[in-house]
C-alpha cells in the first residue's frame, strides 16, 4: 500500500501514527496548526504500554530523558501520611511507569520524524474537509489544500478534524481543572529521588502530584495540581491567564497548607492551566476516508496518566491495519480491536478517578480517628 497519509497534529500520537506509516512503507505529511515554539502542556506520565512503544518506534534513550516514578506517597495538606503506593516493574509489568516533559517527549519524537523524513508542517489550521470517491482534501485557513488518499485527526480532545466529520460529538466538561508546571530542583531546597508526592486538601477538593521527570534538566520537576469546580472557569481566568495570575490565585487556595508545595509553585517560570474535559463514546472510529487516534478520539481525565500511552499505541495499530488491509478493512479492525480495550477502560479510569478521591478521603478519615499511643 502506498496511498499518502494526511495527519492533523503534530503532538504524540499524530507524530507515532507518521513514524510507524512510514515503518509500513507508507508516506504521510504531517499539519499541526500550532506555531513550532508553541509549549503546551508540562509533562506526562507514561504507563509501561506506552514505554513498549516508544522501543518499537526506535526510541532506546528514553531514559536520558524521562524519569523512573516507582512509588507514590499521598499526605495530607498538612503534610501527614496517608499512604503509598508501589509502581515499580515487576513480573507483570516488566518497566516502571515514567514521567517525562512534554518537551523531551516531543523532541525524541521529532527527531526520529526527521531520521524517517516525515514532512511537518506547522500554523496549518485545518477549516474543512472534502472528500470524493477517491481523495480526501485539506483546507486550511490560509486558503492552502492538500490532497491526499486518508487523513488522521489527531489534534486532541478540541479536534477540528472531528467536529467536521462528527458534529454531534462534543467535548463534556468534567468538573475538574488541571494546572501544571515544571520546576529546576536547583531553586528549591527539598529533593526527589524515584517517589511522587500527593498533597490532598480533602475539606477544599483539591490536591497535586510532584515527581521528578528527567535525570539531567534545567526544569526536572513536574507538578499537577487540581481541583473541582462545578462550573467551568473562564478561559480569561485560566487557560488564557498569565502566570503571576495563577500562582496568586493558587497561593490563595493552598494558604492553608503546611506542606512544601507552596516552594514548587513559586519557583515555577512556565505553567500550564485548563478546564478538563472528556470526550463521550463515539458513533464509529472512522467516517469515509477519515479516522482518529489519540484524544481526538477516546479523550480521558489527564490526570490518570494514560491517555499518551493510548495515543502512541493508536498509532502503532493503525498503522499495522494499513500495513495488512485496504483502508476500509483497516479503520474497521483498528475501531473493532482497540474499542473493545480502550472504552471500558476509559471508563473505568473515570470512575476509578473518583474512586481515587473517595479512598484518600476515607484514609484520611481513618488517619484522623486513629488512636495515639
Amino acid at each position: 500500500m502506498n496511498e499518502k497519509v494526511i495527519i492533523i497534529g503534530a503532538g504524540a500520537g499524530g507524530l507515532a501514527t507518521a513514524i510507524f506509516l512510514k515503518k509500513a512503507g507508507i508516506e504521510s505529511v504531517v499539519f499541526e496548526g500550532a506555531p513550532m515554539e508553541r509549549e503546551s502542556g508540562a509533562g506526562f506520565v507514561l504507563t509501561p504500554n506506552g514505554l513498549n512503544v516508544l522501543e518499537t518506534l526506535g526510541i532506546t534513550e528514553i531514559a536520558q530523558y524521562s524519569f523512573p516514578l516507582e512509588s507514590e506517597t499521598t499526605y495530607t495538606s498538612n503534610d501527614k501520611e496517608l499512604a503509598s503506593l508501589t509502581a515499580a516493574g515487576n513480573d507483570f509489568f516488566s518497566k516502571t511507569f515514567i514521567t517525562i516533559s512534554r518537551q523531551n517527549l516531543m523532541k525524541l519524537l521529532l527527531e526520529k520524524a526527521e531520521e524517517y523524513k516525515i514532512p511537518v508542517h506547522y500554523n496549518k489550521k485545518l477549516v474543512n474537509l472534502e472528500e470524493n470517491s477517491d481523495s480526501i482534501t485539506a483546507v486550511f485557513s490560509d486558503d492552502s489544500k492538500v490532497k491526499g488518499e486518508l487523513l488522521v485527526g489527531a489534534d486532541g480532545i478540541h479536534s477540528r478534524t472531528r467536529e467536521i466529520v462528527f458534529p454531534q460529538a462534543k467535548p463534556v466538561y468534567t468538573g475538574y481543572y488541571g494546572i501544571h508546571g515544571l520546576v529546576s530542583s536547583a531553586n528549591v531546597k527539598q529533593s526527589f529521588d524515584t517517589m511522587g508526592k500527593a498533597y490532598i486538601d480533602f475539606d477544599n477538593a483539591i490536591g497535586t502530584f510532584v515527581s521528578k521527570c528527567s535525570p539531567a534538566s534545567n526544569t526536572d520537576l513536574l507538578w499537577q495540581f487540581i481541583g473541582k469546580e462545578e462550573r467551568k472557569i473562564p478561559a480569561t481566568e485560566l487557560e488564557l491567564a498569565d502566570n503571576q495570575f495563577i500562582k496568586d490565585w493558587l497561593n490563595e487556595k493552598i494558604s492553608g497548607w503546611n506542606n512544601p508545595f507552596s516552594e514548587l509553585l513559586n519557583n515555577t517560570e512556565n505553567i500550564t492551566s485548563r478546564n478538563i474535559f472528556e470526550l463521550e463514546e463515539l458513533p464509529h472510529w472512522y467516517h469515509g476516508r477519515v479516522t482518529f487516534v489519540g484524544d481526538a478520539l477516546h479523550a480521558t481525565n489527564p490526570m490518570l496518566g494514560i491517555g499518551a500511552s493510548w495515543a502512541l499505541e493508536d498509532g502503532m495499530y493503525l498503522a499495522k491495519m494499513l500495513r495488512e488491509h485496504g483502508y476500509r478493512d483497516a479503520f474497521y479492525y483498528f475501531e473493532n480491536d482497540r474499542k473493545p480495550l480502550v472504552e471500558p477502560a476509559r471508563k473505568a479510569a473515570t470512575e476509578a478517578f473518583d474512586k481515587i478521591i473517595e479512598l484518600r478521603e476515607m484514609m484520611r478519615t481513618i488517619y484522623d480517628n486513629r488512636i495515639d499511643w
